[in-house]
């Protein structure tokens, strides 16, 4: 059994396929695997694309969009996925 964060209700993750670690648009709902928890304690930009549910939408808008935090964060991770 692998640990898992702290439960503070359903999260996302709104950033780009990760191969090996997160999934665009996955949901959590008993706190976040713990290889995706320790790469966003240790990237601030992933971090930033882990948002509660309800805040879903709002991801979606601003990165079809492109503006504002997550989409910033979003594009940081898409550039270094890239090198």
């Amino acid at each position: 059994m692998t640990k898992k964060t702290k439960t503070v209700g359903s999260l996302v993750y709104c950033g780009p396929n990760i191969k090996g670690l997160a999934m665009t648009w996955t949901v959590y709902t008993n706190g976040l695997p713990e290889k995706l928890q320790a790469a966003a304690e240790a990237d601030k930009a992933l971090a930033g694309l882990i948002v509660p549910l309800d805040q879903m939408p709002e991801a979606m808008k601003q990165i079809r969009l492109k503006y504002g935090k997550i989409y910033t964060c979003y594009k940081r991770v898409l550039d270094a996925q890239k090198g």
